[in-house]
């Protein structure tokens, strides 16, 4: 199936069912009215909190946290090379984002990046004025000398 910012959230349900309880949870409380959640605050509310607690664990991952973070960050990079900028900006701005706000989140999260997740991250830690993060970034995932933009 190919993503767009119509089906996103329905395939990041169908492919973490993990979620699911969350996301019933955040549907409940805040959006009865249309019974959907938009993409945004579907990654921001529920999935980002999710993520940032398993990479901000301070022990070892046990093996399903790490299958776990294969696929989370395996459809994330799937998201990042959507043909649709809708998605590829809730990439970004939504969880790439989020992540950068922690350095140890982010540094955590490197290792299963995949490569337009990292120019996404790049462009970011970019974008804010983070400089920190994009030496992070380049010492980790080897410099990315020139960010391509997606039209």
């Amino acid at each position: 199936m190919t993503l767009n910012y119509k089906n996103v959230v329905y395939e990041m349900r169908r492919l973490l069912p993990v979620l699911n309880t969350l996301y019933i949870k955040e549907l409940n409380e805040l959006w009865e009215e249309n019974g959907t959640i938009p993409p945004h605050v579907a990654f921001g509310n529920i999935l980002n909190p999710y993520l940032i607690n398993l990479l901000q664990i301070n022990h070892e991952l046990t093996d399903s946290e790490d299958k776990l973070l294969v696929i989370i960050f395996g459809f994330i990079e799937k998201m990042a090379l959507s043909n649709d900028v809708d998605v590829r900006n809730v990439v970004s701005t939504t969880v790439m984002a989020r992540l950068g706000d922690d350095t140890t989140v982010l540094t955590n999260a490197l290792k299963y990046l995949g490569e337009q997740t990292k120019v996404l991250s790049k462009e970011i830690e970019a974008s804010y004025g983070r400089s920190g993060n994009l030496k992070i970034l380049d010492q980790l995932t080897g410099n990315v000398s020139s960010i391509k933009h997606r039209k």
